[in-house]
């Protein structure tokens, strides 16, 4: 039910990006409004959700402390709850949380007992900021369910910041958003410092902990860049918009692909015409070019149309992945056609297709 390419592998790594984004079914898409972007292709996909429909969204990838090769994708399925899988694909754990939306991770966060690992998810079944403890072997558990004000909880985001004090940015389907501080004082006792509302629907929301900037998507309108913490949306600033030939509606995915030697690439889904596009951080924002995910007739593995949710990261997670991993998913999962699932790019193939620094010394 799952694939890894084998000669696949080899030919995604020199390959180009497709962009996809969150479909509602596993129907044939329309052909997308954009093939004049490189394309690039998945060299794994995860097993389909366990749900039927428009029921994978949005991924989140855990970093094993002491082997990148034994690291793991969190991935929400919107109809039944949270799946945890490795980088062939396979799902390794299950949690039934009911209409789980979107979850976001960070490690470091600093509790009494020591820096800890902690993964937050909307709950729209039970109107919750789920908050989860991740064990050193990648065993997730709920560690608490926080009551929300949100209608209807959509979209989340973590900031970890230099003391490993986290926090969590959260929307809901009405264009509320909160700002939650986790765990002062070392203790896990969530506070909400901030509120603030967006004019249309907003949902993919990422922070560079680095830079200590928030960027947060309103799919109909473009992406807003702010100071991250409390009162930063007093001070936003329009990255992108939907009207420009760089997205189109609906804004869904964000994430940010930053290295130790100082990279920092924010990458979007623009899931109206099936393609990822790519912002240099450290250069103005400078728009770097949009990648598709294409079909690969090598391996078998289909591409990635609709995107909803994507994560990113620099890590060498071992062969294959020595770059670092993209991770989309899949609106259409077709050929064979199956339930919606998530696709695994490596990082090289959208450095060669953006004509991007070789990044081979990222750890």
């Amino acid at each position: 039910m799952f694939r890894r390419g084998g000669s696949g592998l080899a030919a995604g790594l020199g390959a180009v990006l497709v962009g996809g984004l969150a479909g509602g079914c596993s129907a044939e898409p329309p052909s997308p409004a954009r093939t004049d972007v490189p394309a690039v292709y998945a060299v794994a996909e995860t097993e389909p959700v366990r749900g039927g429909g428009d029921a994978a969204d949005d991924p989140a990838i855990w970093i094993h402390p002491e082997d990148a090769s034994m690291s793991l994708i969190l991935g929400t399925d919107k109809r039944r709850g949270l799946s945890v899988y490795d980088l062939s694909g396979r799902e390794a754990q299950f949690l039934p949380r009911g209409r789980v939306n979107n979850v976001d991770l960070r490690q470091g966060v600093a509790l009494a007992d020591g820096a800890a690992t902690l993964a937050v998810a909307t709950n729209r079944t039970e109107r919750t900021m789920d908050i989860l403890s991740i064990s050193a072997e990648g065993k997730l558990e709920l560690a608490l369910a926080q009551a929300l004000e949100i209608g209807d909880p959509y979209g989340i985001c973590m900031h970890l910041d230099a003391a490993g004090i986290a926090y969590a940015y959260v929307n809901g389907t009405g264009g509320e958003y909160e700002i939650w501080r986790l765990n002062e004082g070392g203790a896990l006792k969530p506070e909400r410092i901030d509120r603030f509302s967006l004019p249309t629907k907003p949902e993919g929301c990422v922070v560079d902990d680095h830079a200590g900037i928030a960027y947060i998507g309103e799919e109909e309108h473009g992406i807003w860049k702010m100071p991250a913490g409390a009162g930063g949306f007093d001070e936003k600033t329009l990255l992108d918009s939907v009207d420009s030939d760089r997205l189109a509606a609906d804004v869904e995915g964000l994430d940010i692909y930053r290295t130790a030697q100082g990279s920092a690439i924010l990458v979007a889904s623009s899931q109206g015409d099936y393609t990822f596009a790519f912002y240099d951080l450290n250069n103005g924002d400078r728009y770097l070019g949009s990648v598709r995910v294409a079909d690969d007739p090598a391996s078998g593995i289909d591409g990635a149309e609709e995107t909803d949710g994507l994560a990113v990261t620099p890590v060498n997670l071992g062969p294959g992945f020595e770059q670092g991993l993209l991770v989309v998913q899949d609106g259409f999962n077709r050929r064979p056609e199956e339930r919606q699932n998530f696709k695994l790019v490596p990082w090289s193939a959208v450095a060669a297709a953006l004509n991007l620094p070789a990044a081979a010394e990222n750890e």
